[in-house]
């Protein structure tokens, strides 16, 4: 088997238009899930708002390297083909899939203003 290098980018293209680089809030869906014996998946995916730091590639493995927005801990967000986990049989590494960015606005629930809420009552 070949040895492949390890490239870091400091950026990552998402989308058409849309590129993280490093300090960008964002969000992500998907992620890797548990299949039992019995055939049920539980999902294990990391949640919540990300900081950006780098993007890697080794081979055909691709991942995201960040940390959470209160800067506890640093994350893998698998972003490669699904592919079984070689270390545990019954994981399915699925990738994450970005999101969005997250600014301070939408950053925190319950923020957000409906556009109905600015309406004035007559009196």
């Amino acid at each position: 088997m070949a040895s492949h290098n390890l490239q870091v980018f400091d950026q990552y293209r998402y989308g058409p238009r849309s590129v993280l680089v490093p300090g960008d809030r964002f969000r992500v869906s998907g992620g890797p899930v548990y299949v039992t014996d019995d055939g049920k998946t539980i999902p294990v995916a990391d949640r919540g708002i990300f900081v950006f730091r780098r993007y890697c590639t080794q081979g055909a493995a691709k991942w995201i390297e960040a940390h959470r927005s209160d800067g506890s801990a640093l994350i893998v967000l698998w972003v490669g083909k699904t592919i079984r986990s070689p270390v545990i049989p019954n994981l399915r590494r699925r990738p994450y899939r970005v999101v969005g960015k997250v600014n301070a606005a939408t950053a925190e629930p319950g923020r957000r203003k409906s556009p109905g809420a600015r309406k004035c009552a007559k009196s």
